[in-house]
């Protein structure tokens, strides 16, 4: 059986990314074709915070975390060893930073690279280290697998790599469906709270809608570097009841199947797995249109809003106008899983599967 090593930074995290790499990984492995691991930097926690399948090892090269650099020259004969003692045939590198570790350390074996973009073109290009790493990269990966098709043609357009390229979307998760009666009056965001998530522009648009709607909440599903920034807003406007960190949260699932309407106000993603637990939630979706993701999400107008990137005023005055019509949003949430077949799982896993199988024969 041949073995597909997922390579992650922390695979206890619980992130967007851990979510599909997990989700994908657990849908591998129950097809029984594919011995599937996880190798980690390290683990933080002492599990995976997202559910693998029993037959899914993890493994962590070191206990402490690694930033890229020259710190990272000590971890590639580990995993060097890791490749070559359990005999993998493919690994995928869970964010294109790690491919500076297995370039080297796969370089003579028989082991595969495959670099899975998480985030998009533009944000690689926006980091010195990330820019480097990926025009390193680009040109020594066996296959690219991007989030977008939109990202994959600017990969061919700017960095040439034209073949052995595929886009691939995030899948939704399959849901049981949820009752009218079971809504809350939320608004709800979930996420790592860091600045990349536009936590800035989330306060700037929460506090005057709060303000104005006191039978509204708006909650945070997360935790991160952010978190204190969003305490001190909180504190400095009275909205101890309104504006709800929950923090890590183990049951986010519970909270979408409460909410009214999903909010996302990043600076930047590849394809947000937000968006898609939304999605799959029946939520009207109101989102900043960053390059890459929301527009190929959200139908603008028929389940949701694409707003002008950091518009918070726009933002605001669209989710008043949800927040105060029930019959629109109701419409917007029975269009919320429009054309969602190229988001579920078969249709993702059966493009996977095509990629695996042209590396292996």
């Amino acid at each position: 059986m041949k073995k597909i090593c997922f390579f992650s930074g922390d695979i206890t995290r619980n992130g967007g990314t851990e979510r599909v790499s997990a989700m994908i990984a657990n849908a591998l492995a129950k097809q029984g074709v594919y011995e599937i691991l996880f190798l980690s930097l390290t683990e933080q926690a002492k599990k995976p915070f997202f559910p693998l399948e029993k037959n899914i090892r993890h493994y962590a090269l070191g206990k402490k975390w690694i930033s890229p650099g020259p710190g990272y020259l000590k971890v590639i004969p580990r995993l060097r060893c890791f490749l070559k003692e359990k005999k993998i045939d493919i690994i995928i590198d869970i964010d294109i930073v790690l491919d500076i570790l297995s370039i080297p350390a796969a370089k003579g074996l028989k082991t595969k690279i495959i670099s899975w973009e998480h985030f998009n073109y533009s944000f690689e290009m926006e980091s010195l280290y990330r820019r480097f790493i990926l025009k390193y990269s680009v040109k020594r990966t066996d296959y690219v697998v991007t989030l977008t098709d939109g990202d994959r043609q600017s990969y061919g357009r700017c960095l040439k790599r034209t073949k052995n390229i595929s886009a691939i979307y995030n899948p939704m998760q399959e849901t049981d469906g949820i009752q009218p009666e079971e809504k809350e009056p939320w608004l709800i965001t979930v996420g790592r709270l860091i600045p990349r998530k536009g936590m800035d522009y989330l306060a700037k648009t929460a506090v005057p809608i709060l303000k104005k709607y006191p039978g509204w909440k708006w909650l945070i599903v997360g935790d991160g570097e952010e978190y204190s920034f969003l305490q001190s807003v909180i504190k400095q406007n009275h909205l101890e009841k309104q504006l709800i960190l929950t923090g890590r949260a183990d049951d986010v699932n519970g909270y979408l199947k409460k909410a009214q309407i999903y909010v996302m106000t990043s600076r930047c993603e590849g394809l947000p797995m937000c968006l898609l637990e939304a999605k799959a939630f029946c939520l009207p979706i109101v989102s900043f249109d960053i390059p890459t993701g929301p527009n190929e999400i959200i139908e603008h107008g028929r389940n949701g809003y694409l707003i002008p990137p950091f518009d918070c005023r726009e933002m605001a005055e669209k989710l008043m106008l949800l927040m105060e019509d029930t019959p629109l949003r109701e419409k917007f949430a029975a269009h919320a899983q429009d054309n969602i077949a190229k988001f579920q799982m078969k249709h993702i896993i059966k493009n996977w599967n095509e990629v695996l199988y042209s590396l292996l024969h």
